[in-house]
């Protein structure tokens, strides 16, 4: 690790709820619902028999401690920081620090979630009890007996829960609970800290701190066993009344405390089991970090909801809180279709049920191309200054919000609370990529699933689709190109953006852009399989004639002065983007060969795409002086996400690696970039800057499984072979 002093994500699937810990100096604690990581102070270690503390250096104070000592200092408190060869190991399931004789380990044993409609109920709660597991163990070289201490300032009034079955608990509110594994000497205690209750001996419940001490002789090991609970009861949102499905068959934190405690050593189990799992994979050390660091903060932005006795599956958005934002959906899809694809679906009809809506379309304004130029320097200014669309009404159609609400909070029918009208930048509307990402989120849930039925059932979702995708790229059959150019009649006089909302024109400009009309392309190709599968070969063809002109199209934007593709078919642009080839992911995850097969109907494409991702991916252009991958030429500002699809994609159809140099850069822009904030996504020249605490990085599971690649796909040292340019590639 480039660093050890990072906060991290530690939590149970579908609780919306996370144990976070592990910057020096920043606490930490139990959140429920946390938009941010909680700053409760902790103590870990143990206690001598003076009364000195020795912890690892997550408690308040602890960073000003190690300046002390490191200056030769001492000191101000009782609390000593164990900073002298602290070292730590993060991996599928556990996260260790270890220190001389102590070692503190965090257990996040996730399962696949299976579909309750299957299943039944029963096997679904087992996958979603609330609780994070630790262990706390001390071999004891000293002379005199210690205390192992694990200790939390909870800021609310602590009281001892009264728990049965061999264990005892501590808790604060009615939400939270820590419970220890009973054995001779443990004792659970309540007062102001660990210190106050080490001198007295006794309780104070007016204290806001709990916790355990075990003591430990001389020359003997103890371990402490902890179980972490979370429980929140009765309606937790709005708009959509519903409250946590896990509560059902756990009501209170003292059912949650039990049922964890009973379970301790399958719990822990399964921790070591992910582990070993991705161990055993192909992937270097800074992949390996990258993915469990993802997975931890994708785990702790779900949740799954009782609406009326059904299951509600929703993602929030990291430090923003939104509902199912679809374009962080669209992403996470392959996380999700590979372990519980049901999670897919429930998504997808949701977005039918509540948050489709239909539009009509506009031709851009006269003066679009000159403002989409000077979008970068001013965007505020612009949104003030756009001309009236030259063309309105339009036949348009079915679209999706981009999120179904936010904080708790589902938004009224047809609404987000993202989108705005009258804007040129950030908070415009989705509504094309929307489109899209509905159709391949569909389509990714049918291959991986097999469910016939339900796509049988959308047939006439299905059909909006497809006409909805023909009138954004033009109403008028023959004006079109394949690739969407027209803004929906919500943007009123904005224009359109895409999920990389905050970048300059060459990404964040929806209309005639390259990432959005390979987007097409996929979406398409998409809607052919699926009316293939329905049986209705009139959609189908026609799926399939607006897959070959948008490749025409993409095929022919290709410049031979500056070597690849502009990002944006208007207004000079002349920006170069790796995203280019980001939709490539879903014909090479449908297992569609074809449609990547360099001698197969797309072959120009998939040849040009090559040619485009050889030229930008050059030091100066899409790569970083540390190596690590730029979206675009033109801004700083990269998303991890979006690096990870593109890598898998840049492999497997490419047969362009990264070098070890990328991953050593990207584990750097998240151990030491964004050490305050667990995993973030939106990263500036190696710091986080937004999109904190976040999910959609769990991208990077598309590493954790080799896929084929795609027939005809050329080896690099092939005559007519993608080759890796100079500097940060290698094959």
């Amino acid at each position: 690790m480039h660093a050890i002093d990072f906060h991290a994500h530690h939590s149970p699937l579908g609780a919306y709820a996370s144990f976070t810990c592990g910057k020096f100096g920043a606490g930490g604690g139990l959140t429920i619902e946390g938009a941010k990581p909680a700053t409760q102070d902790l103590v870990i270690g143990w206690i001598e028999r003076d009364g000195t503390v020795r912890a690892l250096p997550f408690y308040t104070g602890a960073v000003q401690d190690l300046s002390n000592f490191a200056a030769g200092g001492t000191s101000a408190s009782k609390r000593q920081p164990l900073g002298d060869g602290l070292t730590r190991r993060m991996s599928g399931g556990s996260d260790t620090w270890s220190v001389g004789d102590l070692v503190f380990s965090i257990y996040t044993p996730v399962v696949p979630l299976p579909d309750p409609a299957v299943a039944g109920e029963t096997a679904l709660q087992e996958a979603i009890l609330p609780v994070v597991t630790a262990s706390l163990r001390l071999t004891n070289h000293g002379s005199e007996e210690r205390h192992l201490v694990f200790g939390i300032g909870a800021g609310a009034a602590c009281y001892r829960l009264g728990l049965t079955g061999g264990a005892q608990a501590v808790g604060w509110g009615r939400d939270f609970g820590i419970a220890a594994l009973d054995q001779p000497g443990l004792q659970a205690w309540v007062n102001w800290n660990e210190q106050d209750w080490f001198e007295q001996r006794r309780d104070h419940l007016l204290g806001s701190s709990c916790g355990f001490v075990l003591p430990v002789p001389a020359g003997a090991t103890r371990e402490l066993q902890l179980v972490l609970g979370f429980c929140r009861q009765g309606p937790v949102t709005t708009g959509i009344e519903a409250s946590y499905y896990y509560a059902r068959a756990h009501p209170t934190v003292t059912s949650v405390l039990a049922a964890g405690a009973a379970r301790y050593v399958a719990l822990k189990r399964r921790a070591e089991e992910m582990d070993r799992e991705l161990e055993a994979s192909a992937l270097d050390e800074h992949r390996r970090f990258l993915v469990a660091h993802a997975e931890r903060s994708y785990w702790g932005n779900t949740q799954l909801l009782d609406r009326g006795g059904d299951p509600l599956w929703v993602v929030l958005e990291g430090e923003y809180a939104m509902i199912n934002t679809f374009d962080l959906t669209v992403d996470m899809l392959f996380y999700e279709l590979r372990r519980n694809p049901w999670t897919v679906r429930n998504v997808l009809d949701l977005f039918v049920e509540r948050y489709g809506y239909v539009d009509h379309l506009a031709r851009p304004a006269a003066d679009a191309k000159r403002l989409s130029h000077e979008f970068t320097r001013d965007p505020k200014r612009l949104a003030a200054t756009v001309s009236p669309p030259a063309t309105t009404g339009l036949p348009g159609g079915l679209s999706f919000t981009h999120d179904m609400g936010v904080q708790g909070h589902f938004t009224p029918p047809g609404t987000s609370s993202y989108e705005l009208s009258g804007l040129v930048g950030c908070f415009s509307y989705m509504t094309c990529e929307q489109l899209y990402n509905w159709v391949l989120c569909a389509t990714g849930y049918v291959v991986a699933s097999g469910d016939h039925a339900w796509l049988a059932a959308r047939h006439p979702v299905l059909l909006a689709c497809l006409q909805s995708a023909l009138n954004r790229d033009d109403p008028e059959a023959s004006r079109r190109t394949g690739v969407a150019s027209l803004d929906s009649s919500r943007c009123e006089g904005g224009w359109e953006i895409t999920t990389y909302d905050s970048l300059d024109p060459s990404l964040g400009q929806a209309r005639n852009n390259l990432y959005m009309a390979v987007k097409g392309w996929a979406a398409h190709l998409g809607l052919s399989r699926l009316f293939e599968l329905i049986g209705d070969a009139p959609r189908k063809a026609d799926a399939e004639v607006a897959a070959r002109r948008a490749a025409g199209t993409i095929v022919a934007r290709f410049d031979p002065a500056i070597g690849y593709i502009p990002a944006v078919f208007e207004g000079g642009n002349v920006s170069a983007i790796i995203p280019a080839i980001e939709a490539l992911v879903y014909p090479l995850e449908w297992k569609l060969d074809k449609a990547l097969d360099r001698k197969g109907p797309y072959a120009e494409l998939i040849e040009t795409l090559g040619k485009h991702l050889a030229a930008v991916l050059v030091p100066g252009r899409c790569l970083f002086a540390d190596g690590g991958w730029k979206l675009s030429s033109t801004s700083d500002n990269s998303w991890m996400s979006k690096i990870f699809i593109c890598q898998h994609v840049a492999e497997q159809v490419f047969g362009i690696v990264a070098a070890p140099d990328s991953h050593a850069a990207h584990a750097h822009w998240q151990q030491v970039g964004s050490a305050e904030w667990a995993m973030c996504d939106q990263i500036i020249a190696g710091k986080a800057i937004g999109s904190r605490y976040y999910p959609r990085c769990v991208t990077a599971d598309l590493w954790r499984e080799k896929v084929r690649p795609a027939a005809g796909v050329r080896s690099p040292t092939e005559p007519g072979g993608v080759r890796a340019p100079s500097g940060s590639l290698r094959h």
